[in-house]
């Protein structure tokens, strides 16, 4: 690992002293036992690494096929049109996974069937909006606000509010992801409704005025979060919406010191996990992915190298072991029920109004 933690040979010398629990050898259930071949899976960049891929095709005989998506709407109108026929599993947010469900695109699990699912938080049994019909509905994976990173070195005050993304002075400084309803419903928090996710027709263009307002003081809107470090470690940007974790990743791509802070109106937050595509060709070798690489080793690198929290408390009683006790409290890596308290990403009652709205802003 890098940032300073354990090599993989130390980590492995180090799981055998401390009896961490590790799911790589234990064998499926309700599966057929371990399963290679091929699957595909629909993503973000920040769920996997080259070398985990690299390790599961090396032990295990499975080769995956990632392709990524941006935004949950992009990926829900993907399984939509190709279905199990081309996609195995797919990420998902929040309350985007029951939408999934209710359409007929994925199919449920019994959670306690992956052995790996023991390495998680107990808490994740609380979700009952990614429970339905006796079934568990996404293997959970990560949670975070969204909050709003700024460079101290040209802004010199300490911000609390929305308001400061729209200051004339920050032109061009602003970095977001290109999430239309997600982006909809911050410009609705920025303007204090709290249902930002199920706005009015009102509400809505009040949010698209918003975002046409504030247009000018955003350089682009990116792909993948991954973007969003260089970007402020280079000093390109100087505010982005982020996730928790963004000081240190700042850091560790050489850049500045950066700060963040949470508006008194009020965020969003997520938390996702990965759904098995309904009649998906190579559900069975994505079940057995699943089982053999969400392992606590990889998920403490995956908090290393991206920042934000994920639901694996094994992989957080291993950071602690590897010195990173601090940082993983830091970024709430011990709360995942926080959780419970946020404004969840999920598609909106209107959804065709949010996406009208999020275009006709970008295209005035």
């Amino acid at each position: 690992m890098s940032n300073g933690g354990l090599t993989r040979r130390e980590f492995l010398k180090l799981a055998a002293l401390s009896g961490v629990a590790m799911a790589g050898g234990w064998s499926l259930a309700g599966c057929g036992g371990a399963k290679g071949g091929t699957f595909s899976w629909l993503t973000w960049s920040d769920h996997y690494f080259p070398e985990q891929l690299q390790e599961a095709e090396t032990e295990y005989g499975i080769k995956v096929t990632p392709t990524l998506f941006s935004d949950n709407s992009e990926a829900f109108l993907k399984v939509q049109q190709v279905g199990g026929q081309q996609i195995d599993l797919v990420s998902g947010d929040a309350l985007w996974v029951k939408k999934y469900y209710d359409e007929g695109l994925i199919e449920g699990f019994d959670l306690d069937s992956l052995a790996t699912a023991k390495n998680l938080y107990p808490v994740v049994k609380e979700f009952s909006f990614w429970q339905a019909d006796g079934k568990y509905l996404a293997f959970p994976f990560g949670y975070s606000p969204v909050i709003i990173a700024y460079n101290p070195k040209y802004i010199t005050l300490t911000p609390d509010t929305w308001a400061i993304l729209w200051d004339p002075q920050y032109r061009g400084k602003l970095a977001m992801e290109l999430q239309p309803f997600d982006v909809m419903a911050m410009m609705g928090k920025s303007l204090g409704i709290q249902d930002a996710y199920n706005m009015t027709t009102e509400q809505i263009a009040q949010a698209k005025q918003q975002l046409i307002d504030l247009k000018p003081n955003v350089l682009k809107f990116v792909e993948q979060n991954t973007e969003m470090v260089t970007l402020m470690a280079d000093e390109t940007i100087w505010f982005a919406t982020v996730n928790v974790g963004m000081e240190d990743r700042v850091k560790d791509a050489g850049g500045p010191e950066i700060k963040t802070f949470i508006p008194r109106e009020g965020v969003v937050g997520w938390m996702d996990g990965e759904m098995l595509v309904k009649d998906g060709k190579n559900r069975d070798v994505a079940w057995s992915f699943l089982d053999k690489m969400e392992t606590p080793e990889w998920i403490a690198q995956n908090f290393m190298q991206y920042g934000r929290p994920l639901f694996n408390e094994a992989a957080y009683k291993l950071l602690e072991q590897q010195g990173n006790g601090d940082r993983a409290r830091r970024y709430l890596m011990d709360r995942p029920e926080i959780v419970q308290t946020m404004t969840l990403k999920g598609p909106s009652a209107n959804m065709d109004a949010y996406i009208q709205a999020f275009n006709e802003a970008l295209a005035s």
